[in-house]
């Protein structure tokens, strides 16, 4: 099962791709039956998409091999009665696989600052309703010129092009997404693991990969790989944290 799926169901093409019988994929906006059936288009009937909420699936318990949910717990109104109900799903015997956010960190100090501010700030409200890739583009030429101007030649050493690739519209939908979003649970990996445990899942491992950024993010790829360094954990605290479990 494919919880959360989103437009393009990345996660249940992986899966299938990677001989999966058959997956569920469903999301809470019924937009996905317009652009999921495309990116699916060479795996019809081998899966099945619906629009369902992770709070409250009508699913059987024990009734999947592998459950997916990624970056959607800690944007529900109850995190932990969401995990239980993947919990519920998953076989026994099957494996859990979940991705969320943790706790603690300056950037997430500086980020609930930002949503706060979000909620509180109509002009600050409008700026990041309104941001894009060329707020960005617009920003940098000013500087340059005013740089230019004063003879200042770093301006000179770093393209526009490498100005325009680090600050994308992929850039702008994660600073949206990290501002706007109405809810952010934030939990430690002991209470994920200790939660997990109690639902009877065993062998929980913390897994990690290097994401292939391709904006400004990609100089914080490094840390978000070695979540344990001095450096991430000063940024970021307990990190992304990436679960799989046995149960």
């Amino acid at each position: 099962m494919d919880v959360g799926c989103g437009s393009n169901a990345n996660a249940t093409y992986s899966m299938l791709e990677s001989g999966a019988g058959k997956v569920y994929a469903f999301d809470l906006d019924e937009t996905i039956f317009e652009t999921v059936p495309i990116c699916l288009k060479d795996f019809e009937g081998k899966y099945v998409l619906s629009t369902d909420n992770v709070l409250t699936m009508q699913f059987n318990d024990n009734f999947f091999d592998f459950v997916h949910c990624a970056g959607v717990l800690h944007h529900t109104r109850d995190f932990f009665a969401g995990l239980k109900q993947l919990a519920r799903v998953t076989k026994n015997g099957g494996t859990l696989f979940i991705m969320t956010y943790g706790k603690g960190g300056l950037v997430r100090d500086i980020t609930s600052h930002l949503r706060n501010k979000y909620k509180q700030d109509e002009d600050f409200k409008s700026l990041i309703d309104n941001l894009n890739a060329d707020i960005f583009i617009q920003l940098f030429e000013e500087i340059f010129t005013i740089m230019r101007n004063h003879n200042d030649s770093m301006w000179d050493k770093i393209p526009m092009e490498i100005i325009q690739s680090l600050f994308d519209e992929d850039l702008v939908l994660a600073i949206k997404d990290r501002i706007t979003a109405p809810v952010y649970h934030e939990h430690s990996e002991e209470e994920l693991v200790s939660f997990l445990t109690n639902c009877g899942f065993s062998k929980i491992e913390r897994l990690t990969r290097y994401s292939g950024l391709k904006n400004i993010r990609r100089f914080l790829s490094p840390l978000y790989y070695k979540y344990d360094s001095q450096f991430a954990k000063l940024l970021y605290g307990s990190g992304t944290i990436h679960l799989k479990a046995l149960k």
